[in-house]
């Protein structure tokens, strides 16, 4: 009889345990739903990709290089060297900014630089001041996104 009931207080303390531990993970997915997923709702797929993968930050920055760029234009990002940044993800960058073409500093950065069209991300200390020329210039770092245009 002892057995029978020490078996059934046991089956009994687990059962409350595990019902007490799926109530706190339901409250924490709510939250979690509430917070990301009904929030980001009005986003479009690439901020909303950005936010889910390296948090909002990087998606205000996304947003803003979006909003900012021309759909047709060539943009250099830095190379992976410059940073450990997402930003500096060739594969990544082109998925966020799409339709843009998306290149990365090789080789011959300085002409990659230089070359007329291409708008130049700011990281860091890249661009390197030397390899700017007068056909650049610097648009307004005050957003999250900071880059050199083409033109005067």
């Amino acid at each position: 009889m002892i057995r029978k009931l020490t078996a059934f207080l046991a089956v009994l303390a687990l059962a409350a345990g595990l019902i007490t531990q799926s109530l706190a993970a339901a409250r924490t997915l709510n939250d979690r739903y509430s917070a990301k997923v009904l929030g980001n709702r009005n986003l479009d797929a690439f901020t909303r990709s950005a936010d889910a993968s390296y948090g909002g930050g990087f998606a205000a920055y996304i947003a803003s290089l979006r909003a900012a760029l021309p759909e047709r234009a060539t943009v250099l990002i830095p190379p992976a060297a410059a940073s450990s940044g997402p930003q500096n993800d060739l594969n990544l960058m082109q998925y966020l900014l799409f339709p843009r073409t998306i290149v990365t500093c090789g080789p011959d950065c300085s002409a990659a630089i230089a070359a007329p069209g291409t708008y130049v991300l700011v990281q860091g200390d890249f661009p390197p001041a030397a390899a700017l020329s007068g056909a650049k210039h610097l648009v307004d770092c005050a957003g999250a996104a900071c880059f050199y245009a083409p033109g005067p």
